[in-house]
């Protein structure tokens, strides 16, 4: 018995009459039927191919297009699903991005799913501050595949954030003894040990995600922060100067740098950085309440009382009880 399987647009196109035909005739809408089907699938893929070239190429709006078109020829295609969400990761969409995830594993059987879909899934749940669903997948994922360090870190970090430093530092310490240079798990090691103020051990922890992906404006950013609460101020400036450069626009780490500044004797510099978080964004109600403190310290006394009101005005609670001094 034959089954031609098409994709539900192509289908509209095929006037299934086979039983009714005479032998040659049937044979010929077989045929038809399998012409039809090679030129959907054909269509198909090249779509796919081109959607997956604009995902590889960070052009996710482009991607999101592209596997549109390919849903719309197969409504079954369980990678275009999963492709598709994470192209919406990446401009953070993340409701549409679970419903892609969701999709790809609802069409997907036991045997057929991949532990990575899981994965994805529970770093979405992580991004919505839902632990207990991002607990979950994480651990479906390890069930799958018991070395997956990627999940172990998820889930180490879930707990991380859940307050159960136990169980996030074992799955950390494991997944980095199944893969040493996974700098995301050496990043949140740091962060634990950063809370449990072993701060030369977080320094380590860090240096070590840093020296695997020196890229990430956040791993140097949490590194000065351990130097600085070590009144280490030099490295300090050193590690959030490294932030400015990976990301210029980000304006709190010209405030960081500006309080390194300031503590290390160099409030002038800290006053031009605390400008810059502000033109950066004019209502960094913290940017104005340092640089209050800093214009205070200066002298500048008119300066400093302008800077306390718009941080109250913007919500910071300390600028508030400096007013008094204004009038």
């Amino acid at each position: 018995m034959w089954f031609v399987v098409l994709p539900k647009k192509c289908m509209k196109n095929i006037n299934f009459t086979i039983l009714k035909l005479k032998p040659m005739k049937n044979l010929l809408t077989i045929l038809f039927a399998f012409i039809t089907l090679f030129a959907c699938t054909s269509k198909s893929d090249q779509l796919y191919k081109q959607a997956s070239d604009k995902l590889v190429a960070k052009d996710f709006k482009g991607a999101i297009d592209k596997f549109d078109s390919v849903i719309l020829l197969d409504d079954k295609n369980v990678d275009a699903y999963f492709n598709r969400g994470n192209a919406k990761y990446d401009i953070e969409d993340f409701e549409g991005c679970l419903a892609d995830y969701n999709k790809a594993i609802s069409l997907s059987s036991e045997a057929t799913i991949l532990p990575i879909v899981y994965l994805n899934r529970g770093d979405v749940y992580w991004d919505l501050s839902k632990w207990d669903e991002a607990l979950r997948d994480y651990t479906k994922a390890l069930e799958m595949k018991p070395d997956y360090d990627s999940a172990m870190v998820g889930r180490g970090k879930t707990y991380l954030a859940m307050g159960d430093f136990v169980n996030a530092k074992l799955d950390l310490e494991k997944a980095i003894k199944l893969n040493s240079n996974n700098a995301v798990a050496h990043s949140a090691m740091g962060d634990i040990l950063y809370d449990q103020k072993k701060y030369e051990e977080a320094i380590a922890e860090f240096g070590k995600a840093i020296a695997l992906w020196p890229t990430i404006m956040r791993y140097h950013i949490d590194r000065g922060d351990t130097y600085y609460i070590l009144e280490n101020f030099d490295r300090a400036i050193e590690d959030y100067t490294k932030a400015i450069e990976l990301n210029p626009d980000y304006p709190n780490s010209y405030v960081l740098r500006a309080d390194a500044l300031d503590d290390s004797g160099k409030p002038n510099e800290a006053i031009e950085d605390y400008n810059k978080a502000i033109t950066l964004d004019s209502t960094y109600a913290s940017a104005y309440y340092n640089r209050a403190v800093t214009r205070k310290k200066l002298g500048n006394k008119k300066g400093a009382c302008e800077d306390f009101t718009l941080a109250s005005d913007l919500g910071d609670k300390n600028a508030s009880s400096h007013l008094k001094d204004c009038n």
